[in-house]
């Protein structure tokens, strides 16, 4: 039986000062990942968000790019592949394995797959985490997300809330090597 249940917020809603444990946090499954809220917009009063993303090898990310939003990796255990393109020539993917850490700036194409079981730090724009609580489901289980946990949200409300988020995803997009 999931785990999964209603969004326990841990994370005020005013810049606050506040501590978080390890595991502590909002936490979200999106696909077979979890992501575990650590500030938001709320808290940071629109400077940015940070969270981690913890998984398992599997499928990339689709292609998408973020007119708004940077966003930077920051591999604290196991391995990522990260592509990245900025659409003006400069096209990039690499395996960053713990220790290593990717920026992305805004209107770049980027994807990434997780390669070896493990955790990525996560810093972007304020307001980017508002599209995983929109389309992930809440858990309050910490870790990784066994298969029966995972959640793949219906494709026109990823889309629709993709937009919404300044997540704009590119069909068709190849990724390389």
């Amino acid at each position: 039986m999931s785990e999964l249940a209603p969004l326990e917020r841990l994370l005020p809603t005013a810049p606050l000062p506040y501590l978080l444990g390890d595991g502590e946090g909002d936490k979200l499954v999106l696909f077979a990942q979890l992501f575990t809220l650590l500030t938001t917009s709320p808290q940071t009063a629109g400077q940015f968000d940070a969270f981690i993303t913890e998984g398992r090898p599997g499928r990339p990310v689709p292609p998408h790019f973020h007119a708004e939003t940077h966003e930077t990796f920051f591999v604290l255990e196991g391995a990522i592949r990260l592509w990245i393109d900025d659409q003006r020539g400069n096209r990039e993917t690499r395996i960053l394995e713990a220790g290593g850490f990717g920026f992305v700036p805004k209107d770049t194409i980027h994807s990434y797959r997780i390669e070896r079981t493990g955790k990525i730090f996560g810093v972007t724009s304020a307001g980017f985490t508002d599209f995983f609580r929109a389309v992930a489901r809440p858990t309050s289980k910490p870790g990784i997300p066994a298969e029966a946990e995972f959640h793949i949200p219906a494709p026109e409300v990823f889309g629709a809330e993709g937009a919404k988020h300044d997540v704009h995803f590119v069909q068709g997009y190849e990724l390389f090597d």
